[in-house]
C-alpha cells in the first residue's frame, strides 16, 4: 500500500483536529444488495455413510483435466461436490476437490459460488493452505470493510470528545458483584428472556471431585432472581441437591414460563456419554428428579451447552463424531409425545472443523449467537458470531473488536431486550478462575442491528475511490458505532438498528462531517462523494539537481534527505522505493544507468543514516522511460528530471501513521488520558447490586418457618410484578 509523502508533509501543517463541511461533500443513494441463499445445496449432507463417488466420475474428471476442458471439469466437479455428506467435509481428498471447484468457478467468473466454496474450505480444512485464505479475502474484499483495531478506536473516541460534544461508547465491562461472583470459578451464565432470573455454574462448593484430574471443586448450578420489591438481583443461591449431585452439573436453561430446567450433568452412572443433557420439571412447588433426555438426543460422547427457545426448540453443542469438527451445534424439536427429536446438525456454514459451542438464539430476530474457533474471520481463540435464519443460515458475522479479543470469548448469554451480553472472563493472574461480567452490546453486535447502511467513498473531482475511516453516529442515542475502514474500492458497511437517525463522518487528512443525515428504514447503499486531495501522489524532489553526468549527491540536498531518514527511523516498518528519472535528452541507455546510480547513492546515504536493513530501501532507475510531462519544453524536461520517494506501508500500520499525520502531538494522549491497563477490580453492574434496606421488626410470631421441602419458582407468578407496581404510592 502506498502513502504519498507529499500528503504527509501537507497534513502535518494541518495537524490540529478540525471539523469542517467541504463543498461538494454529499450522499447519493445507489442500489443495494439483496442477501442471497447459499449458491450450493448438499442434498446428501446428513446421510448415514460417506457418499461413494463412482469410478466413472473420477475417470472422466481426470480425462477432462488432461484435456484442460474447463467447462467439462466444472460440470464434473459440480456433480462430485454436490454429493458430499458430512463425512466428506472431514476427508482431505474430498476437500481438495472442493478447493479445485472453487478455483474453477473463480476462473469462470462466478465470484459468488467460488467465494462460498473457498469459505467452506477454510471452515473445514485443518491448516488450510494460505492460498485459500488469500483467494477468499480477494473475492470478498470488494464487499468487506474491516473494523478499526480496538486500540485505535479508543484513541479516536477520546480525540473525538476533544473536538465534538459526543458521548463515548457506553460499553464498559462491569462485574456482577460479590453477591453473584465468588473467589472460585463462576461461569456459563444463562439469563432468561424475561430478565427475571440468571442461572450460572460455579465451583465454589467445598466438595472436591475425584474424577477431576485437576482436583477442581465440584460444578454445581446456582441462580439469582430479580427482587421485585428492593430492585436489583438477590444474592446467588444454590439449587437443591435434587438438581445438584456429587457429579458435575452446569450450563442450564429454562423454558418460557420457568417450569422446565434443562442442564448438563457429567460422569453420572445413568449417562450415555461423558456429559449428557437432563431435564427437571417444576411441579407443585418443587423440582422433580432429573431425567436423562435419552439416547435419541444424547450420544456416547459429550453433549452440553443447551439453550431452549420457548418450550419446543433445543439448541446444544456436542462432539459426537457425526459432526463437522471437534464440537458442533445441533438443534432438536419437542415432539407431541413429549420426547425430543433426533438432533439435526446446523450444517457447514455454522459448524467448522474447530469448536462451535454455547449457542444462544434470539427469537424475535431469529438470530443465532455462538462461539467458534473455526470461522474464517476471528480475533483470538474462541470468538462470538451471529447468524440470522432467513430460511437458510446467513454467513456468520464476527461481533467485532469491542466484544471479541485476542483471548477466548465463550460461556455467554444475552438479555431479553438484546442490550447486554453476560459472559465469563478470567484475569491474567489466574486464567482458570472465571467471574461473571456484563457488557452493553455495541451496535454491530445487537440482534436488532439487521439493517445495512453501506456506501462508497469517492473523490468528487477524479471519480476515484478513496481509502479512509468512516464513523457512523447514532443521533438518537448520541453515541458512535465502531468505525470501519473503507476498502480499496471505497466500500464501507455498517449493520444498524432501524428507525434511527445517523450521521456519517470520514476520517482522513481531516475529520469531515457529512452534512446529510440518514433516516435508516431499509437497507440502503450510498455513494459518498468527497472533495479532497489525491491521496496516492508520490513525494517528488523536483529541484534535487545532480551535476551533469554525475551521480554525486549535492550537499544542499542533505537537509531534505536527513528529514526522510528521520521519518524512516520513526516508522521502521515502512519500505522506501527511491526511483530516479531523467528527461529524454541524450542516450536513453546512458540515462537509465545514470538514474540507477543516483538512486543507489541516495539509498546508500539513507541506509547509513538510519541503520535499516538493506532490503528496506529499494533503488530503481528508469531513465527517460516514465516522464511526467512531454519532453517538448525546457520547463517540462526540468520537471521530468526528478527523484521520487514512494513509501510502502503495511496495511495494519497505516492507521498509526494516519493518526500521527492528522493529529500531530495530540495523537499521543497525555498520561491521564492514556488507555488504562486491565484493572484488578471492576465496577459492579448496578442491576446486580442488592440494596440493603431496613425492614420493620415484626416479632418472632411473624417469622415464617423456612421449609426445605419446596423450591421457589424461577419466575414470579403471573401478575405479581404488576400488582406490586399498583401498590406503590
Amino acid at each position: 500500500m502506498r502513502l504519498a509523502l507529499l500528503t504527509v508533509l501537507w497534513a502535518v501543517v494541518w495537524a490540529q483536529p478540525r471539523l469542517r463541511p467541504i463543498a461538494g461533500t454529499y450522499l447519493r443513494p445507489v442500489e443495494g444488495e439483496a442477501i442471497m441463499p447459499p449458491p450450493i445445496q448438499f442434498p446428501h449432507l446428513f446421510t448415514e455413510k460417506k457418499a461413494t463417488k463412482s469410478k466413472r466420475l473420477l475417470k472422466a474428471l481426470a480425462q477432462a483435466e488432461a484435456e484442460e476442458d474447463i467447462r467439462r471439469i466444472d460440470s464434473l466437479l459440480r456433480e462430485y461436490v454436490t454429493q458430499f455428506s458430512v463425512y466428506d467435509f472431514r476427508d482431505t481428498s474430498a476437500l481438495q476437490m472442493l478447493w479445485r471447484w472453487a478455483q474453477v468457478r473463480e476462473y469462470l467468473g462466478d465470484t459468488l459460488t467460488s467465494s462460498y466454496l473457498y469459505g467452506l474450505c477454510l471452515r473445514n480444512m485443518h491448516n488450510a493452505p494460505s492460498q485459500i485464505r488469500v483467494a477468499y479475502r480477494r473475492l470478498q474484499e470488494r464487499w468487506r470493510s474491516e473494523w478499526v483495531p480496538l486500540e485505535y478506536y479508543r484513541k479516536i473516541a477520546r480525540l473525538r470528545q476533544k473536538i465534538d460534544t459526543l458521548a463515548p461508547p457506553k460499553g464498559v465491562l462491569l462485574s456482577l458483584g460479590p453477591h453473584i461472583n465468588s473467589p472460585h470459578p463462576d461461569y456459563a451464565p444463562y439469563m432468561h428472556p424475561s430478565g427475571q432470573v440468571l442461572i450460572f455454574t460455579s465451583r465454589r462448593d467445598l466438595v472436591l471431585t475425584a474424577i477431576d484430574p485437576d482436583q477442581l471443586r465440584n460444578e454445581d448450578l446456582y441462580y439469582t432472581q430479580r427482587d421485585i420489591v428492593r430492585g436489583g438481583f438477590r444474592p446467588a443461591e444454590k439449587f437443591r441437591d435434587i438438581i445438584n449431585s456429587p457429579y458435575n452439573e452446569g450450563s442450564a436453561c429454562l423454558n418460557s414460563d420457568g417450569t422446565l430446567l434443562i442442564f448438563a450433568r457429567c460422569d453420572a452412572p445413568d449417562g450415555y456419554g461423558s456429559c449428557d443433557l437432563y431435564e427437571s420439571r417444576y411441579i407443585e412447588g418443587r423440582w422433580s428428579t432429573p431425567r436423562n433426555l435419552g439416547p435419541l438426543l444424547n450420544s456416547s460422547y459429550w453433549d452440553s451447552h443447551p439453550f431452549l427457545v420457548g418450550d419446543s426448540v433445543l439448541f446444544f453443542a456436542s462432539n459426537r463424531p457425526s459432526g463437522f469438527g471437534q464440537s458442533d451445534i445441533y438443534v432438536s424439536h419437542l415432539q407431541p409425545d413429549g420426547t425430543w427429536s433426533a438432533p439435526q446438525n446446523l450444517g457447514p456454514l455454522i459448524n467448522t472443523q474447530g469448536d462451535e459451542v454455547t449457542p444462544y438464539y434470539y427469537e424475535p430476530y431469529q438470530t443465532l449467537y455462538f462461539s467458534s474457533t473455526g470461522q474464517p474471520i476471528g480475533y483470538g481463540g474462541y470468538d462470538i458470531y451471529k447468524s440470522r435464519w432467513l430460511g437458510f443460515w446467513e454467513e456468520p458475522r464476527n461481533l467485532g473488536p469491542l466484544v471479541n479479543t485476542d483471548g477466548d470469548e465463550y460461556y455467554f448469554t444475552i438479555d431479553g431486550r438484546g442490550n447486554k451480553i453476560y459472559y465469563a472472563r478470567a484475569g491474567r493472574k489466574d486464567p482458570r478462575n472465571f467471574d461473571l461480567y456484563s457488557f452493553e452490546l455495541p451496535m454491530e453486535a445487537r440482534p436488532d442491528a439487521v439493517t445495512k447502511l453501506a456506501g462508497y467513498l469517492i473523490d468528487s473531482l477524479s471519480g476515484r475511490p478513496l481509502v479512509g475511516i468512516v464513523i457512523a453516529i447514532d443521533l438518537s442515542q448520541g453515541t458512535e458505532i465502531t468505525p470501519v475502514f473503507a476498502n480499496k474500492y471505497g466500500y464501507f458497511e455498517f449493520l444498524l438498528v432501524q428507525n434511527r437517525q445517523y450521521q456519517l463522518m470520514v476520517l482522513d487528512t481531516h475529520l469531515i462531517r457529512i452534512p446529510d443525515t440518514v433516516a435508516l428504514i431499509d437497507d440502503q447503499t450510498y455513494s459518498l462523494f468527497l472533495t479532497t486531495a489525491e491521496l496516492q501522489r508520490p513525494y517528488v524532489l523536483e529541484n534535487l539537481e545532480f551535476p551533469t553526468n554525475s551521480a554525486e549527491i549535492p550537499p544542499e540536498s542533505y537537509g531534505r534527505l536527513d528529514y526522510i531518514a528521520s521519518f524512516l527511523s520513526k516508522y521502521p516498518f515502512v519500505t522506501l522505493r527511491v526511483e530516479g528519472h531523467t528527461d529524454a535528452t541524450g542516450d536513453a541507455s546512458h540515462n537509465r544507468k545514470l538514474s540507477q546510480q543516483r538512486a543507489e547513492n541516495i539509498r546508500t546515504y539513507l541506509l547509513q543514516a538510519t541503520g535499516l536493513p538493506p532490503d528496506q530501501i529499494i533503488a530503481k532507475g528508469y531513465g527517460p522511460d516514465r516522464p511526467l510531462l512531454p519532453n517538448t519544453t525546457e520547463e517540462n524536461r526540468a520537471r521530468n528530471r526528478r527523484v521520487e520517494f514512494i513509501l510502502e506501508v503495511p496495511p495494519e500500520k497505516l492507521m498509526l501513521m494516519r493518526m500521527d499525520f492528522m493529529f500531530g502531538d495530540e495523537w499521543e494522549l497525555s498520561p491521564a488520558e492514556a488507555i488504562p491497563e486491565e484493572p484488578e477490580e471492576y465496577l459492579t453492574d448496578p442491576e446486580f447490586s442488592f440494596p440493603e434496606i431496613e425492614l420493620p421488626e415484626l416479632g418472632d410470631e411473624f417469622e415464617a418457618p423456612v421449609s426445605r421441602d419446596f423450591d421457589p419458582p424461577m419466575l414470579p407468578e403471573e401478575g405479581a410484578a404488576e400488582k406490586d407496581e399498583e401498590e406503590e404510592p
